[in-house]
């Protein structure tokens, strides 16, 4: 069962309620936090379609250091104003990374974040450790994304290093009471460390095992585009 935070919550109790606003900053722990994650999840509010026509993620290509105003994202984010929603109230809009916004690109959107009105809702993705130039955060909400909680130790995270099949996986999360993004990350991060420190380099049955985990990994990206259950996804990587 997927686990939605407070803040997940509340901005959909203010979307069914027509209180969304219509710019808003949401700062993440980058450390604890996938913010693409966290927005896929929130959208399983709305809908299980991975590409729903009212909504529209905004990434940078591996090319860029920051989104210019030729940047094929900004001219995709510039057409889909053009359209209202087909579907939804309103047609969301993530830009991950926003504290890339050059500065022409961020003075040119001044006027369009001040005139986007009820039909749509921009979420500006940002990490706790940067900032946004003061003209753009002045016209946008702030939001705090929630992390980690402070009082969070050994004692009350699941200890993956114990776990070797599915069975022990699901005893182990019936005990904690759900799985959080951190702990997610860190199981994956587990298994590839367990495969990659026992690899001999001219080992075949070590490039087979990679080769296995790789399957593995690709089986558990396809998973997670369904939206399955964190819980469902962790198992496919067993074998």
């Amino acid at each position: 069962m997927l686990i939605l935070d407070n803040l997940q919550k509340l901005l959909y109790t203010k979307y069914l309620n027509g209180n969304l606003a219509s710019v808003y900053m949401a700062k993440y722990d980058s450390q604890s936090i996938d913010p693409e994650v966290w927005v896929k999840e929130y959208l399983t509010q709305f809908s299980l379609l991975e590409d729903h026509p009212d909504v529209l993620k905004i990434n940078k290509t591996e090319k860029e250091n920051e989104y210019k105003v030729d940047s094929v994202s900004i001219k995709n984010f510039l057409k889909f104003l053009n359209y209202r929603p087909i579907q939804l109230k309103k047609k969301f809009i993530f830009l991950f990374d926003a504290q890339d916004l050059s500065v022409i690109v961020s003075n040119k959107l001044l006027k369009i974040f001040e005139e986007l009105g009820r039909d749509f809702c921009l979420i500006l993705m940002v990490p706790n450790n940067a900032q946004l130039l003061p003209t753009v955060e002045s016209r946008a909400i702030k939001l705090q994304i929630p992390g980690l909680p402070n009082n969070l130790n050994n004692q009350n995270q699941t200890d993956f290093s114990a776990i070797k099949t599915p069975m022990d996986l699901i005893n182990a999360l019936k005990t904690q009471g759900g799985v959080s993004n951190y702990e997610e990350k860190k199981f994956i991060e587990l298994a590839i460390d367990k495969i990659l420190n026992s690899a001999a380099p001219t080992s075949l049955e070590s490039y087979q095992e990679i080769d296995s985990l790789l399957k593995k990994l690709q089986s558990y990206e396809i998973s997670a585009s369904f939206n399955n259950s964190k819980l469902s996804r962790l198992t496919t990587l067993f074998s």
